[in-house]
């Protein structure tokens, strides 16, 4: 009799265990077969939309989709978790822009679904940084937005440049070919656009890229702010950095091709009057909506001479589930599904990004366009941002104060690095 207790309360226990981590269905709600879950995503929902039937019939559990701006989108997470969590997402599409920030809100993946290993071997080295210190799984990586170079093919022909500038010297060189002044020294055909923080969106993951590229780190591994610290033989790297880029708007320099009295840089190329525009992967559609007439191509973003592998920055995106979920085993299963081979390479077509799937990324090289983003997420390093919306603003400050020479460029490197500190 005591035995079969014993052996009886085993089971149960057995049985308990497996419904709170999901396995069965009963105890938690919604989760397991036949409930739901909610999803937060910045694109539209007819993205996404097609993939929720496909999910149910091989889960057995249904999805929805609400599409969140991203200039408000962690207050609103904030506030749905600050009222109990009750009705937070399941699933939120995660920038990696807010990881260091909100990494503690995300659960972890459970190990018998996907492993470290799995996300190293399948899916692009940026995808690291969804990895915790014990290489817990906090997202799967499902889109990135790299920073790339925009040329407009008609100005490049006109000035007989037959090709992108591979580094960043050929682009100094290319821009200062293009750039036209007026009798009154007025900029009319800009080359490129750098070395002003007011009238380019892009001027600080510009910079920070370009920090990147030539080795700053920014912010350590252990967290410590290392901005403008010195590289091999005593080398500043950003301080040449700063330099290069303020010159494009320096008045006393040959290269300027830039001046706060243009618009902004996007407007300008779509316009025709920008030769050179560093944007995001994102704008490209947008730029051929607004002016389809535009002759223009994609490149990799400049590089240094003779770098040992090409670097760009930008963000991200991966399926992350919340840690307030009631429903995590079916959330994981839907972030696994949408990043399967399949439906990368399908959610990438319907939206002109490319997957980020090793095994799919080789499909884009026969694309002009997209084989461009392609190399550029293979490319992509990021860097753990402590609180992105302020940190903008304190690269977009430190370009104009080397830009105006508030300051020498030792001092607005050094009073960059204290903001950055006080995050």
């Amino acid at each position: 009799m005591q035995i079969g207790l014993i052996a009886g309360a085993v089971i149960l226990t057995f049985i308990v265990v497996l419904v709170l981590i999901g396995v069965l269905p009963g105890l938690r709600g919604e989760s397991g077969a036949g409930g739901a879950i909610t999803i937060w995503g910045f694109e539209p929902e007819t993205a996404m939309q097609e993939f929720f039937g496909d999910f149910k019939q091989d889960n057995d559990t249904g999805a929805k989709y609400i599409r969140k701006n991203i200039a408000s989108w962690e207050a609103d997470l904030l506030n749905t978790l600050a009222r109990g969590g009750i009705d937070a997402p399941d699933v939120l599409i995660f920038p990696s822009d807010y990881l260091k920030r909100h990494k503690d809100k995300l659960a972890a993946a459970p190990a018998a679904l996907i492993t470290e290993r799995e996300i190293r071997q399948q899916f692009i080295e940026a995808a690291d940084a969804f990895l915790g210190s014990k290489n817990e799984i906090f997202g799967m990586p499902f889109y990135m937005d790299a920073l790339v170079l925009y040329w407009n093919k008609d100005l490049f022909t006109q000035n007989l440049i037959t090709l992108p500038p591979k580094t960043w010297d050929d682009f100094r060189i290319s821009s200062e070919r293009m750039t036209k002044k007026d009798s009154g020294g007025s900029i009319v055909i800009s080359g490129a656009a750098l070395g002003r923080g007011l009238n380019i969106k892009n001027m600080p993951l510009i910079l920070t890229t370009m920090f990147l590229q030539a080795g700053d780190r920014i912010i350590s591994s252990a967290g410590e702010i290392v901005l403008g610290e010195s590289g091999s033989a005593g080398i500043r790297p950003t301080e040449s950095v700063l330099r290069f880029a303020s010159d494009f708007s320096n008045p006393r320099k040959t290269m300027q091709s830039w001046t706060p009295a243009l618009p902004e840089a996007r407007d300008a190329f779509t316009s025709g009057k920008l030769a050179m525009y560093l944007g995001r992967v994102s704008e490209y559609n947008e730029i051929k909506n607004k002016n389809p007439h535009l002759n223009i191509a994609a490149a990799l973003l400049p590089q240094l001479q003779n770098a040992p592998r090409p670097v760009t920055g930008g963000t991200l995106y991966a399926l992350s589930v919340t840690r307030a979920s009631r429903n995590q085993l079916a959330a994981w299963q839907f972030a696994k599904f949408m990043t399967n081979r399949e439906n990368s390479a399908a959610y990438a077509d319907k939206t002109g990004g490319v997957s980020l799937r090793r095994d799919v990324l080789p499909n884009y090289q026969k694309e002009s366009v997209r084989s461009v983003f392609a190399e550029s997420a293979l490319a992509l390093k990021l860097w753990p941002v402590l609180e992105p919306k302020s940190a903008e603003q304190i690269f977009r400050d430190l370009m104009e104060d080397v830009a105006l020479e508030r300051a020498t460029i030792r001092e607005a490197i050094d009073k960059a690095k204290a903001r950055l500190q006080q995050n």
